[in-house]
């Protein structure tokens, strides 16, 4: 006769200690001024709305249009987001969140901002950096294949820009393959800032559910740590 031993249960729970004892006793360092302008946008402050000629249009979506454009006097070539005027109050406030942490951030890994303008008539233009590539997306949606050490240097250089996204209490909160520029020689930029959150204080919390559904870390939903895998988790597999 077979014998079944009851599962025992494990009491592994440990004393917490109470609120008033958890708070730090030391004062924590606060984010700089919203009013800090990084090198690159002090560099390039000269940009005018005027001076952009555009070429063609590079999408739609979430009540704009990005187009690539031409300064004429330098040639250079960036890209230009357009936010109309007519666009749900929502999405202007996206927009302007996303303006104040592109103007406190300076990395090779997260896109760069080189001007925002206010167009009559109510539109907001952001100038920003040109990456002749696309996005993960659209490479994966073209059929690019990602071989080891290519996906290797592209999670570092997306893990790089988080981690200096981190290090000035920026927390992107939509990291996925649509949000990850590419140019020519597969350098990656983080872009797309619009439901991110600038942490006032160290212990913040950040607990609200926004971004995609199907890039969120695991632990969104049920505590775990794969977090890191999500992302890269198309381009393993070829979905």
């Amino acid at each position: 006769m077979a014998m079944v031993r009851d599962r025992r249960h494990l009491n592994l729970r440990l004393p917490l200690p109470e609120a008033s004892e958890r708070r730090p006793r030391f004062p924590l360092p606060l984010p700089s001024s919203t009013t800090t302008t990084n090198t690159s946008t002090a560099a390039t402050t000269a940009i005018a709305a005027a001076d952009l000629e555009k070429l063609q249009v590079l999408g739609h979506g979430n009540g704009g249009t990005v187009y690539k454009v031409r300064h004429e006097h330098t040639s250079a070539i960036y890209a230009l987001k357009v936010i109309h005027g007519d666009s749900d109050p929502a999405v202007r406030r996206q927009v302007l969140r996303e303006v104040s942490i592109l103007r406190l951030t300076d990395s090779p890994h997260v896109i760069k901002c080189h001007g925002v303008f206010d167009i009559p008539g109510g539109d907001i233009s952001i100038c920003m950096e040109y990456m002749d590539m696309g996005t993960l997306e659209t490479l994966l949606r073209d059929g690019v294949v990602f071989t080891e050490r290519l996906l290797a240097k592209i999670c570092h250089q997306v893990l790089s820009g988080l981690q200096y996204l981190h290090s000035h209490k920026i927390i992107h909160r939509d990291l996925k393959p649509s949000n990850i520029l590419v140019d020519q020689n597969m350098e990656v930029k983080i872009s797309d800032f619009g439901v991110s959150k600038i942490m006032q204080r160290t212990l913040d919390p950040c607990n609200s559910y926004v971004g995609t559904c199907a890039y969120m870390s695991p632990e969104r939903f049920d505590p775990d740590t794969y977090g890191r895998t999500t992302t890269a988790t198309p381009e393993i597999s070829g979905a």
